[in-house]
Parts: C-alpha cells; structure tokens; sequence
C-alpha cells in the first residue's frame, strides 16, 4: 500500500499518525518546499512526489535529527530537499533539461522583473522580453548550492528575506550575503565579453 501525500499544492490534509513537532514542521515548510521544486523541475506532479519523498525519508530520521548536538531540522531538511531535486534533474533526458530551461526561462521572465532591475547588465538593454528571459535564466542554472536557492526563494517565489533564512534553516544576514554573491555572478555571467589581444613579444620590446 503507498504512502498517502503528504500535501499538494492545492493543501491536502497531513496525515495525523505522525509527531506534533514533525506534523508542525511539515505544515511550515510544505509550501515553500513545493514552490522551489516547481521552480526548479517545471512540473506539479514531479515536484509534489520529489517533496512527498523528502518528507517521508525526514520522517524516519526525524527523531536523531532532533537528538543530534547540534540539531537544526530547517537545514537539514533543506538539504535532502535538494539532493533530491538534484537528483530528479540528474534523471531527466536531454530532451527534458531542454524544456525544463525553457519553462524556467518562462517563470524568470513573468517573475523576475525585480531581479532584473536588481543587477547591472549593460547587456540587456537592446534585448527582447524572451532574450532577457532565456539570458537571465541561463545565468541564475550556472549558479551553484545556496546562492541558486536564495535566488530561486527570494526573486522567483517572491520569499522575504526572513522567510527565505526560515526554510533554509540559515540566518537573514547569510541570506543578504548569499544574494548580493548570486547577483554578482549573474551580472558577470551578462557582461559582454571582452576580446583580448595578444600584446607584443617581448622581444618586439627591445
């Protein structure tokens, strides 16, 4: 017999068998979970399975997470959450990288407007709606670990700052950091590049 999900986004009901404090956790971080694997994947039901199948490995270690010395379940937790995103992209076929980046460039374009004026791309400015669109969301697939994720919650999902720290089991000020490195890196990754020339030898010099 399968598991019964444990929410959707349309909010099915949690199942009551399980601990107040994980059945707490679960209906804190359900929802921007769920947001950042839609984001991320391009696809409801596979986002809603690969949450399901976070929460139900949580569940099981869910009592030496919180025995651990140092235990921070938002971290953790965030954590497994994506590995296993990670994961489903690392199953998916070059067809489906293809239309996951096209929809991801689609959610940037209708989303994003406040990354875009954010960042200081020169080069955007003679572009189209759909260039600025495929470009940013090119650069955002480039960034790696938390900085994509704080980008993902912050600008896509539309997540305040402390809600963002909130999910992320991190603080506001790691938070502000990791946006201000990510938007760098996307700025960089937007420059026009520059041709370099090769100067003379240095026997030409003499």
């Amino acid at each position: 017999m399968s598991e019964p999900s444990f929410t959707d986004a349309a909010g099915t009901t949690p199942r009551t068998d399980l601990p107040i404090a994980f059945r707490a956790f679960q209906e804190l971080h359900a929802q921007p979970y769920f947001d950042f694997a839609l984001t991320v994947l391009g696809d409801q039901t596979l986002a809603q399975h690969t949450v399901n199948e976070v929460f139900l490995s949580l569940v099981d270690r869910w009592d030496r997470v919180l025995t651990d010395p140092n235990p921070n379940p938002h971290a953790y937790a965030w954590a497994a959450l994506r590995c296993a995103v990670e994961a489903q992209r690392a199953r998916d076929t070059e067809h489906r990288l293809l239309i996951e980046r096209l929809v991801f460039s689609a959610v940037v374009r209708r989303e994003a407007e406040p990354l875009i004026a954010d960042i200081h791309a020169d080069a955007l400015a003679d572009r189209s709606d759909e260039e600025v669109g495929v470009s940013v969301a090119a650069a955002v697939l480039e960034l790696s670990g938390a900085k994509f994720d704080v980008i993902v919650l912050r600008y896509l999902n539309k997540y305040s700052v402390a809600r963002t720290a909130q999910a992320m089991g991190v603080d506001e000020i790691t938070v502000r950091s990791l946006t201000s490195q990510a938007k760098a890196k996307i700025e960089a990754r937007l420059a026009p590049r520059r041709l370099l020339r090769r100067g003379p030898a240095k026997h030409d010099q003499e």
